[in-house]
């Protein structure tokens, strides 16, 4: 893994020839990988928010940064998307399939 790996010169003439980021669906996922863990855009949220807080993860839940993009997200959630309600029968299948994958 190298510079290169991220970084390309500017197409365009009005960038002068500066080195400038990839865009990241151009870098192969197995070196993203290796550069950043989080995968997840939620928990990438969640790392910037605790970076954002100094390293105190007890502070995100406090933070009152309105202004800010990552603030409904900093809690690891989407707010935005509903929440799934499983039927009796949903949860009666798929508490069968994980007792059944943990005697294999």
């Amino acid at each position: 893994m190298n510079r290169h790996d991220f970084f390309e010169i500017s197409r365009y003439q009005a960038d002068g020839g500066e080195l400038i980021g990839k865009h990241p669906s151009d870098v192969p996922s197995k070196i993203l990988s290796q550069k950043f863990r989080a995968q997840n855009p939620l928990k990438a949220i969640r790392a910037k928010c605790i970076d954002c807080c100094c390293g105190d993860a007890s502070e995100v839940r406090k933070c009152v940064a309105l202004d800010c993009d990552l603030w409904p997200f900093r809690m690891r959630t989407n707010p935005f998307r509903k929440r799934r309600e499983l039927s009796v029968e949903e949860k009666r299948m798929r508490a069968e399939r994980l007792q059944k994958e943990a005697t294999i």
